[in-house]
């Protein structure tokens, strides 16, 4: 890149609320040894986006703070060490040290000053776009072993998703569809709906129109679902119990609707109470698995792409989505 060359970037000086997220002029940085320089083409946003920007994130939210850690473009210049990549070529990242969502961002391939990991550069099948790559890169692969290696969910098994119209609901929604499960979701609102039953749910409960305990009971006889996949938390880990069949499973992994406290002495029967680290399956063989399937899925035409783009200027805009829960689906930002 031509030295003194300026970008756009996304910056947060003051926690807060979204119109405290602003675009700055910084240069466009030049790549180390082993580091990746990429023009972005969409940045991904995720809720953990929202919870730093709120100051609620569980690791502190350093100021400045440049979001993203999500971003899929071509590579615009390596640095003299980077082996098995090329120029132009279109990629994927997922840059833990974040400021995705800026014009260009610098992808390293070895630990960082902090120790921690190096980004991950996944080249792009040619028929994969940009939305439907920021889709499957992280999500898909949290489903993928959530669904395959960490529950006892079998084909024919009746698994209840919660927030099925979200990012990592609507990727699980359609991986227990493949599986064979009874799948049964909840949602709200007629656009909702109308997302999850294109995207292959069997039942589907809108919380909008009464206790979903009761609608999950009517549906399944009385008998219950053996799964129950939680990303929203909030007061409905002290309701799915009762609806998980004996021996079945509580897997919580986010808590969009809030953290609150487990009740487990007031269950009344087995379970098991599963909660989800992706850390922990980086080193097993689950990891390799979801990972040729990231790739199956991209190849084929199953891919589902983003569901909303805003120009980065519009960040805000993005973010009172996520902080109102009405996103279906994936968010990306255009730099």
């Amino acid at each position: 890149m031509a030295n003194g060359e300026m970008m756009r970037s996304l910056v947060l000086e003051e926690i807060g609320p979204p119109d405290n997220l602003k675009v700055e002029q910084r240069p466009v940085p030049t790549p180390g040894d082993n580091e990746v320089l990429i023009k972005v083409e969409l940045a991904g946003l995720i809720y953990a986006d929202a919870e730093a920007r709120r100051g609620t994130y569980f690791s502190k939210t350093v100021l400045p703070w440049r979001p993203g850690r999500e971003a899929a473009g071509t590579i615009a210049a390596l640095g003299k060490s980077v082996r098995g990549l090329e120029v132009g070529q279109r990629v994927a990242a997922l840059v833990i040290s974040e400021a995705c969502q800026a014009e260009y961002v610098l992808a390293s391939t070895t630990m960082d000053a902090q120790n921690r990991a190096p980004a991950e550069i996944l080249p792009l099948p040619d028929q994969a776009t940009y939305g439907q790559a920021l889709v499957h890169l992280v999500n898909f692969r949290l489903a993928h072993m959530a669904l395959h290696a960490w529950s006892s969910a079998g084909p024919d098994s009746r698994v209840l998703i919660h927030g099925a119209s979200g990012g990592m609901g609507s990727v699980l929604t359609q991986l227990a569809h493949a599986h064979g499960c009874e799948v049964i979701v909840t949602c709200r609102n007629p656009e909702e709906v109308a997302f999850c039953r294109s995207n292959g749910a069997d039942h589907i409960i809108d919380i909008d129109e009464g206790d979903y305990v009761a609608a999950v009971m009517a549906v399944t006889g009385g008998r219950g679902v053996k799964v129950v996949f939680n990303g929203i938390g909030g007061h409905t880990i002290n309701k799915d119990p009762a609806i998980i069949e004996p021996f079945g499973e509580l897997h919580l992994y986010g808590y969009v609707a809030g953290k609150s406290d487990l009740h487990p002495f007031e269950i009344n029967r087995c379970l098991s109470l599963k909660t989800f680290s992706a850390s922990d399956f980086f080193p097993t063989p689950a990891f390799a698995t979801a990972t040729k399937a990231l790739y199956d899925r991209l190849a084929s035409k199953e891919a589902l792409d983003v569901t909303y783009v805003f120009p980065l200027e519009e960040a805000a805009k993005a973010h009172r989505l996520l902080d109102e829960g009405r996103v279906i689906g994936k968010i990306a930002l255009k730099p």
